[in-house]
């Protein structure tokens, strides 16, 4: 008998508790849980800084596993100690992005296994061995790494699953998304595809002094020829991880994408979110796909995907907004604006542009240009789309000059019709080319002049929702007002405040009636 397992989602949760992206739930949870219940073991998802408070939920479970970023290391320290203290028995598990760091995760951390790189097939393999049950040989399993003798030992990278397995061997759970607290307010994301094609990479040294020596494969024709570097240069742009971690795209069928999305909606689900690194990679090419703006889109692909959500009765009826976010710009033409357009299914193409310079962008690994970013954000809003635009400060290579440039890239994506601009600061992941590089700081005077031109554009582009009547679904009492509601957009728009209790999920009109600051409008709820 393995017991009940309690699935904890830390992601983003930093050292407890998120401050960012409440309204988001991601895909890696769910896909856990789903490998779960194909074994028939039962499993419960709950977010970290609903578990750290509350202790007794412990001893509901049996086991533990925890999915969760780098950043995140330290609530998960906290969660794994909290756990021993009340269980002395039962599997520690831990998996996601955390993992890219083993040597680290395990001498802190010490669980009994952790799952390195995709995790389905790994975990399929633990379960089928009886991990749960009893202290099996793990050192024949691919994907793990454990403690042998106190000290970190990893074994052989496991091979990506295929489209097909994506597809029919593991299904993620819909059922265990009512574990999520005001789940039908928030944004689901639903893994369309995974993996990256941008196998450009860096021309700056790496920090073990690695660097580029000009070898032309990252522009070679042969797709394959792309994924080697002699020089062993993560791919992709140095400062992500995805395309060394999850490789060339991987497209789901349109048939495991559109009946997850049925079970979700079914259950309540209002928003979801077709997550991917690159939305127009979807079924793009041949494999490998290496090359990340040729050929173009398959608007075939992607126009019989929306098409059968749009099908859906609570997509039909308005209840429901299915968005689409990350896209490449280089991707981003007239035909595909207008194949999103036809499809009803709104779209705030999120771009990134990560820096105004163009010898900047392309020393990092970036695709496309600055160019490209200003054509694809004026044909979506030609189309009447909303498209976001992404930037990060304090990115190795910064100067006084880039900065300058980047601004004046904001300017003008704003003018070409941006919704917003979003600004990360720059974060050295495991796994990338920009691993070990300085993180920003708050302190920075560049970053403190991008940081300053972002906000005063995206308080100008809330101003435009004045006495604007916006639909919208109630999620979370304030945790700064009392007796205040946030409400999310259903559709495009900002984040809202108003005043009065509602139950989460409940459909709303708010008139927006005041900018309390570049992210955030109150309002007052009105009948439409």
């Amino acid at each position: 008998m393995s017991g009940r397992v309690l699935i904890v989602d830390a992601l983003s949760a930093g050292s407890g508790r998120r401050t960012s992206s409440r309204d988001s739930i991601g895909c890696g949870p769910r896909t856990v849980a789903g490998v779960f219940e194909k074994h028939g073991i039962r499993c419960t998802i709950r977010r970290v800084d609903e578990v750290l408070p509350k202790k007794s939920i412990l001893k509901q479970f049996d086991h533990l596993v925890v999915s969760a970023m780098t950043m995140d290391q330290i609530a998960v320290q906290k969660m794994v100690k909290l756990w021993r203290q009340i269980r002395q028995i039962g599997k520690v598990l831990l998996g996601g992005p955390i993992a890219t760091e083993p040597e680290v995760i395990l001498k802190q951390i010490r669980p009994d296994a952790l799952v390195v790189g995709e995790g389905e097939a790994t975990l399929d393999e633990l379960l089928e061995r009886g991990f749960l049950e009893e202290n099996i040989e793990l050192s024949d399993i691919h994907g793990v790494g454990f403690l042998e003798s106190d000290k970190p030992r990893m074994n052989q990278t496991r091979a990506l699953i295929s489209s097909k397995e994506l597809s029919e061997r593991f299904n993620p759970s819909t059922a265990r998304i009512i574990d999520y607290t005001a789940y039908q307010a928030c944004k689901v994301y639903v893994e369309i595809l995974r993996g990256c094609s941008n196998f450009r990479r860096t021309k700056y040294p790496l920090k073990d002094g690695t660097q580029c020596t000009e070898c032309s494969n990252c522009d070679a024709k042969d797709p394959m020829k792309r994924m080697d570097c002699p020089e062993d240069i993560p791919p992709g742009c140095g400062f992500c991880s995805v395309p060394g971690t999850w490789g060339p795209p991987r497209s789901r069928s349109a048939d495991s994408i559109v009946n997850e999305v049925k079970e979700l909606l079914d259950l309540g689900v209002h928003r979801v979110i077709l997550e991917a690194p690159g939305f127009l990679d979807y079924m793009r090419g041949t494999a490998p796909l290496t090359d990340p703006c040729h050929p173009p889109a398959n608007l075939s692909a992607i126009e019989d995907l929306l098409g059968r959500l749009n099908s859906l009765p609570q997509v039909s009826e308005g209840n429901v907004h299915i968005a689409i976010e990350n896209m490449k710009a280089c991707l981003f033409t007239n035909d595909v604006a207008k194949t999103l357009k036809k499809s009803m299914i709104s779209s705030s193409p999120n771009i990134g542009l990560e820096t105004g310079s163009e010898y900047h962008m392309r020393q990092i690994g970036k695709c496309g240009s600055p160019d490209d970013v200003i054509r694809a954000v004026k044909v979506a809003s030609n189309h009447d789309m909303k498209p976001f635009v992404y930037l990060i400060s304090g990115l190795p290579g910064e100067t006084a000059e880039t900065t300058e440039q980047s601004i004046q890239m904001m300017r003008s994506v704003s003018e070409a019709g941006a919704e917003r601009i979003i600004l990360y600061g720059f974060r050295a992941l495991p796994g990338s080319a920009f691993a070990n590089y300085p993180e920003s700081s708050l302190k920075d005077e560049f970053g403190q002049t991008l940081r300053k031109e972002a906000e005063k554009i995206n308080r100008q582009k809330k101003e435009q929702y004045l006495e604007k009547v916006v639909r919208g679904i109630a999620a979370e009492p304030s945790s700064t007002h009392h007796g205040f509601t946030m409400v999310y957009p259903l559709e495009e728009g900002p984040l809202m405040t108003v005043s009065g209790g509602f139950s989460a999920g409940t459909l709303l009109s708010v008139k927006v009636t005041e900018v309390l600051s570049s992210g955030l409008v109150s309002g007052e709820v009105v009948d439409k």
